[in-house]
């Protein structure tokens, strides 16, 4: 009996071990799935942290990409009206600083204003003229004002706030210096590959003024970001060697008989230019061999119809000591045609093709790559830059203001009474010489039946041309501030 009580009384100590048990594995349970709402939670939070931050960054770039589109010339509701685009450095007068302003409903957006909630805490930064107290823009005077465009318009509206635009200086944003000079604060330039000060010998061919544009965005939560961009206004680097340039080894030309056709490589008004630029031969080849050859394929009661640099006639010279050097080689030619391509205004026309719907206008140029031959007939007069790899057949009183690179095969036939203005360059990159075909075949061009057409060099058509209606980056960073 004892030993059953003993038993019995053993037993019971043990009862509730199994409800602590469970109360202690229930706990455990509890804790990671507190843990768990915890992590699910901050990684929420994170994730929509970054996505707000995200957002501002990008709506800062969509304000940025509205500015650089609307510095175009037929953008609509373009920048470039006169009393708009900044013209002189930050602080002189109110055409140095341009603010396109983007406000949400009922808000007020003043970056001038260090009382404003979107103020312009950079800008002091960058420039000592600006009038600036603790850090923050003061004062007025200094700046012009537009709203955004609502061509661009997104509903709801974009968290952009702002976008500053100025002439870039040197030495205004460290340590972004252009040829490595701190201590100039003058414009900074694009001539068509580099950033230069105007100073220096590299500021050619072209200058074309580099702007700052600044953008700030702000999204309702509170997440700000600063985006800030260098751009240029794009530019084809084109140095005329000639009115009409054979760019080959063992050229062949043929004249025609037309008592006013002509070839004239002086400057010749043109595109609503006045004529500003020296002389250039009329016609010019890249081998002196090539001289006599072309010389001999004009009539000879014709020769007179050829005029350029010096007053001789037949004026043809052999170039090659001055030829750019974006055209001395079958890859140089390659590499101009193909950048110019990456810039083409409608898509590539496939030959063989003829009359191209759209050949521009005096007012909106075009860039037109026709892969194969094209054929001009009729009164169709272009405006722009023709690249043509095939052969150029020109008839009518057709022709072209501009720039005409008749790149591949080399081959250019042109009727007397067709009018060209600006420069004509013929080259054959399908056909090198044996054992180098780097180098320039040769060309075939063609002046056909009478008329008083012509080439003339003009180089306000060339500039035309050559100036695009695009702004590209130069250079982008964030601003943290």
């Amino acid at each position: 009996m004892n030993t059953f009580k003993r038993i019995h009384r053993k037993k019971n100590r043990e009862h509730g071990v199994a409800l602590v048990a469970a109360l202690i594995a229930l706990l455990l349970i509890s804790a990671i799935t507190a843990g768990m709402i915890i992590l699910s939670n901050t990684e929420t939070n994170t994730s929509a942290n970054f996505r707000d931050e995200q957002t501002a960054f990008f709506s800062a770039k969509a304000g940025m990409e509205e500015v650089r589109d609307r510095l175009q010339k037929g953008a609509p509701n373009s920048l470039r009206a006169v009393g708009i685009l900044p013209t002189t450095a930050p602080g002189v007068g109110t055409s140095g600083v341009l603010y396109i302003l983007n406000p949400a409903n009922g808000e007020v957006v003043a970056p001038w204003s260090a009382a404003n909630k979107y103020p312009d805490d950079e800008i002091c930064k960058e420039n000592t003229t600006v009038a600036c107290s603790s850090g923050l823009p003061s004062g007025g005077g200094w700046y012009t004002t537009t709203t955004a465009s609502p061509t661009y318009a997104a509903n709801p509206v974009y968290n952009w706030k702002w976008v500053r635009l100025t002439l870039k200086q040197n030495n205004s944003v460290a340590p972004y210096y252009t040829n490595g000079n701190s201590a100039t604060t003058s414009q900074v330039f694009w001539n068509g590959t580099n950033e230069c000060l105007a100073a220096s010998p590299t500021c050619i061919p072209v200058q074309l003024p580099v702007y700052n544009v600044t953008a700030l965005a702000v999204t309702p939560s509170g997440s700000r970001r600063m985006v800030q961009t260098e751009v240029a206004e794009d530019q084809v680097v084109f140095k005329a060697p000639a009115a009409l340039t054979l760019d080959g080894t063992g050229d062949a030309f043929g004249g025609g008989n037309s008592s006013q056709f002509n070839v004239d490589g002086n400057d010749h008004p043109g595109c609503g230019v006045a004529a500003t630029g020296g002389a250039l031969p009329a016609v010019g080849v890249t081998d002196p061999a090539d001289v006599a050859a072309v010389t001999a394929g004009i009539p000879n009661n014709r020769q007179k119809n050829y005029t350029g640099v010096d007053g001789t006639t037949p004026d043809v010279k052999d170039i090659s000591s001055t030829l750019p050097s974006n055209m001395q080689s079958v890859t140089s030619l390659q590499q101009l045609v193909s950048t110019l391509k990456n810039s083409i205004t409608q898509p590539v026309i496939n030959g063989p093709a003829s009359n191209p719907s759209n050949v521009g206008t005096a007012a909106a140029p075009q860039i037109i790559y026709v892969n194969g031959d094209l054929t001009l007939t009729g009164n169709t007069t272009g405006y722009g830059i023709l690249i043509v790899t095939g052969t150029l057949t020109a008839k009518g009183t057709s022709g072209w203001n501009g720039i005409v690179l008749v790149v591949g095969s080399g081959n250019a036939q042109l009727d007397g009474t067709t009018s060209w203005n600006g420069a004509v360059l013929v080259a054959n990159t399908k056909t090198g010489l044996p054992g180098n075909l780097n180098v320039l075949g040769p060309t075939t061009t063609g002046v056909n039946g009478g008329g008083n057409g012509g080439i003339n060099y003009s180089s306000g058509c060339i500039a035309q041309a050559s100036t695009l209606s695009t702004f590209h980056v130069i250079a982008i960073r964030e601003l943290m501030n």
